[in-house]
């Protein structure tokens, strides 16, 4: 199930230097346009450093664990391709159409190909189980990576959103507390594994919205077109990620995510979905 709540006026092309720089670019200058490399992270915080709100065991398991896996299988399903990638944020839209790597000689000219006994090779698309593959393993590593790097310590930066991006969500959402309770809603209202986000849509609107399983707003063409876009903060909605501290009361996991979480990377990634930096 997906649950999508629709504000008061209310990743198309995820491999754009814009969208990179944002809630997938690294905490970094804005004028740097970074994506999600094939590798983790270094968190920018000590596991203890969330408590009291999040678990160091949780977080530890989920850091090395859990999103390490996704990592291993997304490079795994790569090689079996013969594929490269500089920036698995490409890899999200049109997972479907997208083409093979060609053998080498398959980019000989046809005579040639036929001189050598040769056979052309029609452009294949990625097989069925590496497309799946991507799209959970790929998602996996890409919304991992995102929670990441929309966490900080407590009291170690703004309580709430600033600048542009707090103007934003006031004129969608009329108020902070406003939008906060609406983000809750939509999280507690979503069944089975997910993800939670908020998301700046191509029109301009900010939504929140949740995904199932390792999907995200990039996936263009496995979600609904009113929830795709340019993330600006993810939850993560699985067990794994609060089980082991809140149990199944997801309701004060997310009450307790509000204390730990970046703002000053939402209002960083708002100046630059929106190009004003």
């Amino acid at each position: 199930m997906q649950y999508s709540s629709m504000t008061r006026r209310g990743f198309i092309t995820a491999a754009t230097a814009a969208f990179s720089s944002t809630v997938l670019g690294a905490p970094a200058p804005l004028s740097t346009p970074l994506g999600v490399a094939l590798r983790q992270e270094p968190l920018p915080f000590d596991f203890e450093a969330l408590e009291p709100f999040m678990k160091a065991s949780t977080l530890r398991r989920h850091y090395r664990e859990t999103h390490a896996q996704y990592l291993r299988e997304l490079e795994l399903a790569l090689q079996t391709e013969a594929m490269t990638v500089g920036n698995v944020v490409s890899l999200m839209p049109g997972m479907d159409r997208m083409i093979q790597p060609q053998k080498s000689d398959s980019l000989m000219p046809i005579g040639r190909l036929v001189s050598q006994g040769l056979s052309f090779q029609a452009p294949q698309t990625l097989s069925k189980e590496s497309v799946q593959t991507i799209r959970r393993a790929g998602g996996g590593h890409i919304n991992h990576t995102a929670f990441w790097r929309f966490l900080c310590p407590p009291d170690s930066g703004p309580s709430g959103p600033q600048g542009r991006a707090a103007r934003a969500i006031l004129e969608d959402f009329g108020s902070v507390k406003a939008f906060r309770q609406v983000f809750k809603e939509t999280a507690m209202n979503h069944v089975g594994s997910g993800w939670a986000w908020l998301v700046y849509r191509p029109d301009g609107c900010l939504v929140t919205s949740t995904t199932m399983n390792e999907d995200n707003p990039l996936m263009k063409d496995h979600i609904p077109w009113h929830q795709s876009g340019k993330p600006l903060l993810a939850l993560d909605l699985w067990e794994h990620s609060y089980y082991e501290q809140y149990g199944e009361d997801r309701e004060q996991y997310i009450d307790a995510w509000w204390k730990v979480v970046n703002w000053e990377f939402v209002n960083r990634a708002y100046a630059i979905v929106t190009g004003k930096v």
